[in-house]
């Protein structure tokens, strides 16, 4: 009679069966298995790749909530501040958007605040404004 493995290494694995449906462009099905494993469960990447599935699936509103409680548990997620910067661009709220970049690339909010005021960005504004 073999042993079942511990429950925790099951929701893991559920976890994981995601990531191929991820890669291969599945996102529906994958945000479906993300979603069975328990939000207690959950890893931090988990959580950053159902964020990856949403924005995908046209949802940055819901993918930036997910964006934000991966933050809420750890202000320093680079992949976090990353999809909630994509996920703040496709709300138009570039701005903000900016911000999560430099966050996510470990710049200081007085280095994108300074980035703001350079020549470039504003014509990266006019450009995004003109579209």
């Amino acid at each position: 009679m073999s042993q079942l493995p511990p429950l925790t290494m099951l929701k893991t694995s559920t976890a994981k069966l995601a990531l191929p449906l991820l890669e291969a462009g599945n996102y529906h099905q994958a945000l479906q298995v993300f979603r069975q494993v328990p939000e207690s469960d959950r890893s931090l990447d988990d959580w950053v790749n159902q964020a990856v599935c949403l924005l995908h699936l046209n949802q940055p509103e819901t993918a930036l909530q997910v964006c934000d409680r991966v933050l809420s548990l750890a202000a320093d997620h680079p992949q976090a501040w990353l999809f909630k910067g994509v996920a703040l661009h496709r709300l138009n709220r570039y701005d903000e958007a900016y911000a999560c970049y430099a966050k996510a690339s470990g710049e200081s909010d007085q280095t994108a605040t300074t980035a703001a005021k350079k020549p470039w960005y504003r014509r990266w504004q006019s450009l995004k404004n003109g579209c």
